[in-house]
Parts: C-alpha cells; structure tokens; sequence
C-alpha cells in the first residue's frame, strides 16, 4: 500500500474544516479507507484543544485522511498519532534535516512550528472504529498575522516555493509505512521510531505545569499519549495533554 493511486482524494478550493466535511460525506455515505479532503484554502481549521490554525489561501497543505485502525485498542489510541507524524517527518526529510516532532501534535523544524496534526477518533466496541486525520502544514506561506508565536514554512526554510500536491503525494504512503508496521510489527517499534524523532529528546529543558517551571528531560511517550518526564531531581512525572507546556526561551 505504498503507491498514491490507493488513495481516493477529494479536492475542493475551499472549506470550513477539512476534518468537518470529512466526517460528514463518511456520515452520509460511508467511505473507503484512505480516503482523503484536500482544499486550497481552510478557514475554520483546528488545532489540538480548539485552537485556530491560521493558513493563508492556496499557500499550504490542508488535508484530512479517514483510517480504520480497528487493530488498534482504544487505551492504545494515541499509536495513530505517533504513526501519522513518523510519516509526515519521512516526507519533511527530504526536502530539509532539521524536523522533529513537538508532542503532542505538532511538526517541528529546529524551534519552529511546521505544522500541527488533529486526530477525531469514533470508537467501536474497544476498538477504534475510525479515525479522521486533520494535517496542516505551512508550506508557501511567510507572513502570519495570528498570535502564534513561532510559524515558519518549508519556503522559509528552503528558500523557494515547494508544491502543496507533490508533498501531500509523498506524506499519504508514508503514513500508511507507518501504520502497516504498527499492524504487523506492534507498538514497540513505532515507539521507538517515535521517540528517537522526538523534539528535545535529549538534554535538560525548562516546562511549566500548574506549579511553575521546572527542569526535566523526556523519557518516553506512552501509549495513552502522557509524556514522561524525570526533573532534574530525579522525580518522575506523568502528563496528559495541557498539563504542561515548553518553555520557549528567545
């Protein structure tokens, strides 16, 4: 399953939200796996939690994939994400060293947001029944007029234009690489390509969680998404989502 003629791809020029009208055709009618919304201009993307993705018309890449993961277990679910951005990065690479993935859901370049993944599970039984993968990526965009505080596109980094469908060409088999291995190889090897491409994966960094900043570095992600921590005093943490953040130093 490494070749792009698998993949049914719906083009539009513009959409709300690429995950939306994904969710919505499937609804309607049921769909195939792999099938794919791709548009030239998203206006009410969302990243991780509900927050805004800004992305200037016809300059990024705005998609969202349908899986059918059912090998994957419910308390197992965040296995996808790690899948997904382990196939984004193998495309990114190719173009540019340099990539990481910033957990939870971002793609990073040095210190520098790329992108952002959002993954809509709907369960079956204990099993995940499907998933809708949301990507955005910045590609040709240079000027960002949001709040966010560190975009930087792939034209920023390379220097010249890059085309939005030859990258989505090279992201879509290599995230399904991923997820076949996850399906035939089991967790553990995704878990460890995982974190072997993790943003600062080694060293002491500054967080912040409702306590304040402390010093740790990362140990592991584990398979309910939660990243493990040991502070510089050696006391080992646990966080979800939300429960602590990167502190950003200029």
């Amino acid at each position: 399953m490494s070749n792009i003629k698998y993949f049914n791809i719906l083009r539009f020029p513009a959409l709300a939200s690429t995950n939306q009208t994904l969710k919505s055709l499937h609804q309607t009618d049921p769909m195939e796996e792999y099938t794919v919304v791709v548009c030239d201009s998203q206006t009410a993307g969302k990243g991780q939690a509900g927050n805004h993705w800004e992305s200037e018309a016809g300059k990024n890449l705005t998609f969202s994939i349908l899986l059918k993961p059912a090998y994957v277990q419910i308390q197992d679910q965040f296995l996808i994400s790690k899948a997904v951005s382990l196939g984004i990065l193998d495309a990114l690479k190719t173009y540019s060293s340099g990539f990481t993935i910033k957990w939870p859901n971002d793609i990073y370049y040095q210190d520098k947001k790329v992108g952002g993944i959002l993954i809509e599970n709907a369960l079956y039984q204990n099993r995940i029944g499907t998933s809708v993968v949301g990507i955005g990526l910045n590609v040709n965009q240079t000027v960002f007029v949001s709040d966010a505080p560190n975009p930087v596109s792939l034209k920023a980094i390379r220097g010249k234009a890059l085309d939005p469908g030859k990258l989505l060409n090279q992201i879509l088999p290599n995230i399904v690489k991923y997820l076949d291995t996850l399906r035939t190889a089991g967790p553990d090897s995704v878990n460890r390509l995982y974190l072997a491409q993790l943003y600062r994966k080694n060293g002491l960094y500054c967080y912040r969680d409702e306590n304040g900043e402390f010093k740790a570095r990362i140990t592991g992600i584990n398979d309910y998404g939660h990243m493990l921590l040991k502070t510089d005093e050696g006391q080992r943490r646990s966080y979800a989502f939300k429960e602590v953040e990167f502190v950003m130093r200029d």
